[in-house]
């Protein structure tokens, strides 16, 4: 692994661990209030939730706030893979998994087996809004969202198995995984939600604004097809079979679905007298509750370049925008084989 993405590890491992080890502090000392009787069972629940949802949000945003490092070190590996700089030997680039980096546990695993994985993957996407379902402009200006602040990351387990005889180059492959959507409209706009639970995307008028962003929380559910498109073969065992260890080409076309987890708008901004201040919002009726859209993926070797598009609006008619449809590019980051 690139000095710089074990960097990233170590920052994001120090975060979680720091944050759950003042949490389980608060859940110890709730225990005991329980137990002298100061609190009753409902009370106990209530504020169990409370402190465990504070410290979730408090560990995601201090992890989008590393997202420019994971960015410099996806760059940073890229390039080494490209100039050929070497790598450890835990680091394995398999043209089977497409994606910059492959944590592989099957050293030991016969061409056959090799075929059949259950995998891990991680990707990471920049994002914008379109106007229809079938528009692919990624830079489109006039949704006012910022593309290089704007991001989906996604987290999946994936099972992908060979379709047909041993020698077929496609394969079908379904996961289960979780994605998160932050959407950062351009400086000074914000996005607002009134009283009639109508959302907006209006100049902000409060103070000196900082930043803002609106951020989605889905599960989704990913089915692929995959084409290799210059096969190779070997034989083992007196059985002539596709060999993914060699350095195949690779389309992917597939579909995903998804249900809304949450929602969520922050703001952070200056008032007058120069205090810093952060606004967290749960948004609910303006965005729709299901998600359908199509991906399509080409790969080589060690990268992966990817295009998802939202065939049903992120937004509904609650939202007064008039872009309302998820598009996004990005790179498979990281692989592990169980």
């Amino acid at each position: 692994m690139s000095p710089q993405l074990k960097s990233y590890s170590k920052k994001v491992d120090s975060i979680v661990v720091s944050e759950k080890t003042k949490m389980n502090t608060e859940l110890d000392q709730l225990d005991k209030n329980y137990q002298e009787k100061k609190i009753t069972s409902d009370e106990k629940q209530k504020q169990r939730t409370e402190i465990a949802g504070r410290y979730e949000e408090i560990i995601n945003d201090k992890i989008t706030a590393q997202q420019a490092d994971l960015e410099t070190a996806t760059r940073e590996t890229v390039k080494d893979i490209v100039m050929g700089k070497s790598r450890d030997q835990s680091l394995d680039l398999f043209s089977q998994n497409n994606a910059v980096l492959t944590l592989n546990s099957s050293r030991d695993r016969t061409i056959k087996e090799l075929l059949n994985t259950f995998t891990f993957n991680i990707s990471f996407g920049v994002m914008n809004l379109t106007g229809s379902a079938s528009s692919l402009a990624i830079n489109n200006d006039e949704s006012r969202i910022r593309v290089g602040r704007s991001s989906s990351s996604q987290m999946e387990f994936r099972l992908t198995r060979q379709l047909g005889s041993l020698t077929s180059p496609v394969f079908y492959r379904i996961g289960l995984g979780y994605r998160v959507d932050v959407l950062s409209p351009e400086k000074p706009k914000t996005f607002v939600q009134d009283g009639k639970h109508d959302l907006y995307l209006t100049d902000f008028q409060g103070g000196t604004l900082r930043k803002s962003y609106l951020r989605n929380y889905y599960a989704v559910v990913p089915l692929d097809f995959v084409f290799v498109l210059n096969p190779r073969y070997t034989v083992e065992n007196n059985e002539k079979m596709l060999d993914n260890s060699k350095g195949n080409l690779r389309f992917t076309a597939g579909i995903y679905g998804g249900i809304r987890a949450a929602t969520q708008n922050y703001i952070f901004y200056k008032d007058e007298e120069g205090n810093k201040i952060k606004n967290r919002e749960t948004i609910s009726d303006p965005v729709n509750r299901f998600l359908f859209g199509g991906k399509l993926s080409l790969g080589y070797g060690a990268l992966n370049i990817f295009i998802k598009k939202d065939f049903t609006p992120i937004f509904n008619d609650h939202a007064k925008i008039d872009n309302k449809y998820g598009i996004q590019v990005g790179l498979e980051l990281l692989y592990l084989d169980f």
